[in-house]
Protein backbone atom coordinates (compact mmCIF):
# COMPACT_ATOMS: atom_id res chain seq x y z
CA UNK A 1 0.00 0.00 0.00
CA UNK A 2 2.83 2.27 0.81
CA UNK A 3 4.10 1.65 -3.01
CA UNK A 4 0.83 2.45 -4.45
CA UNK A 5 1.00 5.46 -6.85
CA UNK A 6 -2.77 6.86 -6.87
CA UNK A 7 -2.12 9.66 -9.34
CA UNK A 8 -0.96 7.16 -12.06
CA UNK A 9 -4.89 5.74 -12.25
CA UNK A 10 -7.22 7.44 -14.53
CA UNK A 11 -11.17 8.12 -15.03
CA UNK A 12 -11.11 5.94 -18.05
CA UNK A 13 -9.83 3.01 -16.51
CA UNK A 14 -12.50 3.69 -13.36
CA UNK A 15 -15.26 4.37 -16.23
CA UNK A 16 -14.30 0.97 -18.08
CA UNK A 17 -14.29 -0.74 -14.96
CA UNK A 18 -18.08 0.86 -13.66
CA UNK A 19 -19.15 -0.21 -17.03
CA UNK A 20 -18.32 -3.89 -16.37
CA UNK A 21 -19.37 -4.32 -13.83
CA UNK A 22 -22.79 -3.07 -14.57
CA UNK A 23 -23.25 -5.21 -17.30
CA UNK A 24 -21.40 -8.52 -16.29
CA UNK A 25 -19.73 -8.39 -19.55
CA UNK A 26 -16.80 -7.51 -21.53
CA UNK A 27 -18.53 -7.95 -24.96
CA UNK A 28 -21.84 -6.13 -23.63
CA UNK A 29 -19.42 -3.05 -21.57
CA UNK A 30 -17.30 -2.80 -24.81
CA UNK A 31 -19.94 -2.18 -26.95
CA UNK A 32 -21.47 0.30 -24.56
CA UNK A 33 -17.96 2.44 -24.33
CA UNK A 34 -17.39 1.70 -27.96
CA UNK A 35 -14.27 0.25 -27.74
CA UNK A 36 -12.48 -3.05 -28.90
CA UNK A 37 -12.96 -5.68 -26.45
CA UNK A 38 -9.09 -6.77 -26.05
CA UNK A 39 -8.45 -3.17 -25.16
CA UNK A 40 -11.56 -3.40 -22.58
CA UNK A 41 -9.89 -6.77 -21.16
CA UNK A 42 -6.32 -5.37 -21.32
CA UNK A 43 -7.62 -2.06 -18.99
CA UNK A 44 -9.19 -3.91 -16.70
CA UNK A 45 -5.97 -6.67 -16.54
CA UNK A 46 -3.68 -3.45 -15.95
CA UNK A 47 -5.97 -1.67 -13.27
CA UNK A 48 -5.83 -5.89 -11.60
CA UNK A 49 -2.19 -5.53 -11.76
CA UNK A 50 -1.56 -1.93 -10.68
CA UNK A 51 -4.01 -2.49 -7.37
CA UNK A 52 -2.73 -6.37 -6.69
CA UNK A 53 -6.39 -7.43 -6.67
CA UNK A 54 -8.60 -9.43 -8.21
CA UNK A 55 -11.58 -7.51 -9.08
CA UNK A 56 -13.43 -10.10 -11.19
CA UNK A 57 -14.41 -13.76 -11.24
CA UNK A 58 -16.25 -15.72 -14.44
CA UNK A 59 -19.14 -17.88 -13.83
CA UNK A 60 -21.86 -18.94 -15.28
CA UNK A 61 -23.54 -15.90 -15.07
CA UNK A 62 -20.71 -14.18 -16.64
CA UNK A 63 -18.39 -11.25 -14.93
CA UNK A 64 -18.93 -11.13 -11.17
CA UNK A 65 -17.45 -8.27 -8.61
CA UNK A 66 -14.82 -10.49 -5.95
CA UNK A 67 -15.05 -8.88 -2.35
CA UNK A 68 -12.50 -6.14 -3.44
CA UNK A 69 -14.18 -5.98 -6.34
CA UNK A 70 -17.12 -4.74 -4.92
CA UNK A 71 -15.53 -2.40 -2.43
CA UNK A 72 -13.74 -0.14 -5.49
CA UNK A 73 -17.20 -0.26 -7.13
CA UNK A 74 -19.50 1.16 -4.00
CA UNK A 75 -16.58 3.61 -4.06
CA UNK A 76 -16.27 4.41 -7.78
CA UNK A 77 -19.77 4.27 -8.13
CA UNK A 78 -20.33 7.83 -5.66
CA UNK A 79 -16.83 9.19 -7.25
CA UNK A 80 -18.42 9.07 -10.27
CA UNK A 81 -22.01 10.35 -9.37
CA UNK A 82 -19.70 13.55 -7.83
CA UNK A 83 -17.43 14.20 -10.73
CA UNK A 84 -20.55 13.97 -12.91
CA UNK A 85 -22.45 16.65 -10.71
CA UNK A 86 -19.59 18.47 -10.76
CA UNK A 87 -19.29 19.20 -14.65
CA UNK A 88 -22.93 20.09 -14.68
CA UNK A 89 -22.65 22.57 -11.61
CA UNK A 90 -19.54 24.46 -13.73
CA UNK A 91 -21.88 23.89 -16.76
CA UNK A 92 -24.75 25.89 -15.09
CA UNK A 93 -22.26 28.54 -13.91
CA UNK A 94 -21.03 28.81 -17.50
CA UNK A 95 -24.78 29.72 -18.81
CA UNK A 96 -25.65 31.74 -15.68
CA UNK A 97 -22.39 34.05 -16.31
CA UNK A 98 -23.15 34.37 -20.59
CA UNK A 99 -26.63 34.97 -20.21
CA UNK A 100 -27.12 38.77 -22.11
CA UNK A 101 -27.95 41.31 -19.49
CA UNK A 102 -30.59 43.88 -20.29
CA UNK A 103 -30.78 46.82 -17.95
CA UNK A 104 -34.18 48.29 -17.51
CA UNK A 105 -34.88 51.59 -16.08
CA UNK A 106 -37.96 52.16 -14.20
CA UNK A 107 -39.67 53.23 -11.20
CA UNK A 108 -40.78 50.75 -8.88
CA UNK A 109 -44.08 51.80 -8.63
CA UNK A 110 -44.51 51.56 -12.36
CA UNK A 111 -42.46 47.69 -11.95
CA UNK A 112 -45.42 46.70 -9.93
CA UNK A 113 -47.84 47.13 -12.66
CA UNK A 114 -46.60 46.93 -15.86
CA UNK A 115 -43.40 44.32 -15.41
CA UNK A 116 -44.54 42.34 -12.25
CA UNK A 117 -47.61 41.13 -13.56
CA UNK A 118 -46.00 39.29 -16.83
CA UNK A 119 -42.36 38.25 -15.54
CA UNK A 120 -43.47 34.83 -16.25
CA UNK A 121 -43.98 35.65 -19.99
CA UNK A 122 -41.33 37.40 -20.62
CA UNK A 123 -38.88 35.10 -19.01
CA UNK A 124 -40.11 32.45 -21.14
CA UNK A 125 -40.10 34.46 -23.44
CA UNK A 126 -36.23 35.71 -23.23
CA UNK A 127 -34.49 32.56 -21.93
CA UNK A 128 -31.62 33.58 -22.54
CA UNK A 129 -31.44 37.23 -20.44
CA UNK A 130 -30.91 37.97 -17.42
CA UNK A 131 -33.11 41.21 -16.47
CA UNK A 132 -31.38 44.15 -14.34
CA UNK A 133 -33.96 46.58 -12.97
CA UNK A 134 -32.69 49.90 -12.09
CA UNK A 135 -34.56 52.90 -10.74
CA UNK A 136 -33.62 57.06 -11.35
CA UNK A 137 -34.31 60.65 -10.29
CA UNK A 138 -35.92 63.07 -13.43
CA UNK A 139 -36.64 61.37 -16.78
CA UNK A 140 -34.30 63.58 -18.47
CA UNK A 141 -31.37 61.95 -16.59
CA UNK A 142 -32.70 58.10 -17.22
CA UNK A 143 -32.89 59.37 -21.43
CA UNK A 144 -28.79 60.77 -21.39
CA UNK A 145 -27.82 57.29 -19.50
CA UNK A 146 -30.03 55.66 -22.15
CA UNK A 147 -27.33 57.79 -24.53
CA UNK A 148 -24.51 56.74 -22.62
CA UNK A 149 -25.13 52.83 -22.88
CA UNK A 150 -25.98 52.50 -18.62
CA UNK A 151 -29.32 51.36 -19.70
CA UNK A 152 -30.80 49.62 -22.41
CA UNK A 153 -34.50 50.71 -22.17
CA UNK A 154 -36.14 53.54 -19.81
CA UNK A 155 -39.59 53.42 -18.72
CA UNK A 156 -41.19 56.52 -17.86
CA UNK A 157 -44.19 59.19 -17.13
CA UNK A 158 -43.35 61.70 -19.63
CA UNK A 159 -43.81 63.45 -22.48
CA UNK A 160 -41.09 63.81 -25.69
CA UNK A 161 -39.33 66.70 -24.71
CA UNK A 162 -36.57 64.83 -23.32
CA UNK A 163 -36.27 62.84 -26.79
CA UNK A 164 -33.37 63.23 -29.33
CA UNK A 165 -32.91 62.17 -32.55
CA UNK A 166 -30.76 58.51 -31.88
CA UNK A 167 -33.72 57.36 -29.10
CA UNK A 168 -36.89 55.98 -30.04
CA UNK A 169 -39.65 56.81 -27.56
CA UNK A 170 -42.63 54.23 -27.83
CA UNK A 171 -45.97 54.66 -25.88
CA UNK A 172 -47.00 51.60 -23.87
CA UNK A 173 -49.86 52.91 -22.16
CA UNK A 174 -51.64 55.54 -20.75
CA UNK A 175 -53.45 56.03 -17.04
CA UNK A 176 -56.29 57.48 -15.84
CA UNK A 177 -55.39 59.07 -12.43
CA UNK A 178 -59.01 59.10 -10.55
CA UNK A 179 -60.81 59.37 -6.91
CA UNK A 180 -60.30 56.03 -5.29
CA UNK A 181 -60.66 54.36 -2.04
CA UNK A 182 -60.96 51.44 0.12
CA UNK A 183 -64.73 49.96 0.51
CA UNK A 184 -63.16 47.94 3.48
CA UNK A 185 -62.91 51.50 5.96
CA UNK A 186 -65.74 53.52 3.62
CA UNK A 187 -68.97 53.22 2.49
CA UNK A 188 -69.27 55.63 -0.31
CA UNK A 189 -72.07 56.03 -3.25
CA UNK A 190 -70.91 55.89 -7.15
CA UNK A 191 -71.08 59.80 -7.22
CA UNK A 192 -69.88 62.68 -5.27
CA UNK A 193 -69.39 66.08 -5.06
CA UNK A 194 -66.11 67.85 -5.04
CA UNK A 195 -67.32 69.63 -1.47
CA UNK A 196 -68.37 66.26 -0.11
CA UNK A 197 -64.92 64.65 -0.20
CA UNK A 198 -63.50 67.35 2.24
CA UNK A 199 -64.47 65.09 5.03
CA UNK A 200 -61.78 62.79 3.92
CA UNK A 201 -57.50 63.41 3.97
CA UNK A 202 -57.02 63.34 0.63
CA UNK A 203 -53.90 61.32 -0.77
CA UNK A 204 -52.21 62.33 -3.23
CA UNK A 205 -48.64 61.67 -4.95
CA UNK A 206 -46.70 65.28 -4.72
CA UNK A 207 -46.29 65.99 -8.80
CA UNK A 208 -44.02 68.76 -10.68
CA UNK A 209 -44.39 70.00 -14.24
CA UNK A 210 -47.69 70.25 -16.17
CA UNK A 211 -48.80 66.97 -14.08
CA UNK A 212 -48.56 68.83 -11.09
CA UNK A 213 -51.30 68.19 -8.63
CA UNK A 214 -50.91 71.52 -6.73
CA UNK A 215 -54.84 72.45 -7.20
CA UNK A 216 -55.77 69.57 -5.41
CA UNK A 217 -53.85 71.19 -2.20
CA UNK A 218 -55.94 74.21 -2.50
CA UNK A 219 -59.50 72.43 -2.83
CA UNK A 220 -59.52 70.15 0.18
CA UNK A 221 -58.98 71.04 3.67
CA UNK A 222 -57.08 67.71 4.66
CA UNK A 223 -54.53 65.82 1.80
CA UNK A 224 -51.34 63.72 2.72
CA UNK A 225 -48.62 64.08 0.16
CA UNK A 226 -46.24 60.81 -0.74
CA UNK A 227 -43.05 60.81 -3.44
CA UNK A 228 -44.42 57.63 -5.08
CA UNK A 229 -47.85 56.00 -6.61
CA UNK A 230 -46.48 52.94 -4.26
CA UNK A 231 -46.47 54.87 -0.98
CA UNK A 232 -49.84 55.98 -2.14
CA UNK A 233 -51.11 52.83 -2.96
CA UNK A 234 -50.13 51.52 0.48
CA UNK A 235 -52.12 54.67 2.25
CA UNK A 236 -55.05 54.06 -0.06
CA UNK A 237 -54.95 50.35 1.03
CA UNK A 238 -54.72 50.89 4.65
CA UNK A 239 -57.76 53.10 4.83
CA UNK A 240 -55.74 56.42 5.64
CA UNK A 241 -58.32 58.16 3.19
CA UNK A 242 -59.58 58.58 -0.39
CA UNK A 243 -56.78 58.62 -3.18
CA UNK A 244 -55.73 59.43 -6.00
CA UNK A 245 -54.45 56.44 -8.53
CA UNK A 246 -54.76 54.92 -11.83
CA UNK A 247 -57.98 53.95 -13.13
CA UNK A 248 -56.80 50.97 -14.92
CA UNK A 249 -55.33 49.09 -11.83
CA UNK A 250 -57.87 50.07 -9.25
CA UNK A 251 -59.29 46.43 -8.97
CA UNK A 252 -55.91 44.48 -9.09
CA UNK A 253 -55.64 46.23 -5.77
CA UNK A 254 -59.03 45.99 -4.26
CA UNK A 255 -59.98 49.61 -4.68
CA UNK A 256 -63.24 51.28 -6.17
CA UNK A 257 -63.44 54.25 -8.06
CA UNK A 258 -65.57 57.50 -7.97
CA UNK A 259 -67.34 59.77 -9.92
CA UNK A 260 -66.60 62.93 -8.23
CA UNK A 261 -68.96 66.00 -9.77
CA UNK A 262 -67.07 68.97 -12.09
CA UNK A 263 -63.50 66.32 -11.64
CA UNK A 264 -61.76 65.98 -15.00
CA UNK A 265 -59.34 62.88 -14.46
CA UNK A 266 -55.59 63.76 -15.07
CA UNK A 267 -54.43 61.30 -18.10
CA UNK A 268 -50.49 59.89 -18.09
CA UNK A 269 -49.21 58.11 -20.83
CA UNK A 270 -46.17 55.86 -20.21
CA UNK A 271 -43.44 55.50 -22.33
CA UNK A 272 -40.32 53.05 -23.65
CA UNK A 273 -37.00 54.71 -24.60
CA UNK A 274 -34.19 52.97 -26.02
CA UNK A 275 -31.92 53.78 -28.79
CA UNK A 276 -32.71 53.06 -32.05
CA UNK A 277 -29.60 50.72 -32.93
CA UNK A 278 -30.71 48.51 -30.04
CA UNK A 279 -33.00 45.99 -32.04
CA UNK A 280 -33.01 43.94 -28.95
CA UNK A 281 -34.47 46.74 -26.87
CA UNK A 282 -37.24 47.06 -29.34
CA UNK A 283 -38.31 43.44 -29.26
CA UNK A 284 -38.25 43.60 -26.06
CA UNK A 285 -40.81 46.73 -26.05
CA UNK A 286 -42.60 45.26 -28.78
CA UNK A 287 -43.27 42.28 -26.80
CA UNK A 288 -44.17 44.07 -23.53
CA UNK A 289 -46.65 46.45 -25.07
CA UNK A 290 -48.73 43.05 -26.64
CA UNK A 291 -48.73 41.85 -22.43
CA UNK A 292 -50.12 45.05 -20.99
CA UNK A 293 -53.14 45.47 -24.18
Amino acid sequence: MENLNVSKFNYDAIKYFLCVAEHSSLTRAANSLDISQSALSQSMKNLEQSLGITLFTRNTRGIILTDEGRVLYESALEGDKQFKNAIIETLRMKSFSTLKPFRIAIHSSLASVLIAPHIREIQAKFPDTNFDFFDFGIDAEAVENLQQGKYDVAIFKSSDSYIVKEVALDKLCEHTYVFVYNPAYFNLPDSIKMDELNKYPIILKNRTGKNDNSWIKFSFNKFISCKSDNQCLELIQNGAGIGVYAKEYAKNFGLKTLDVENFTPTKRAVYASYLNSNLFAKKFVKFLKSLIK
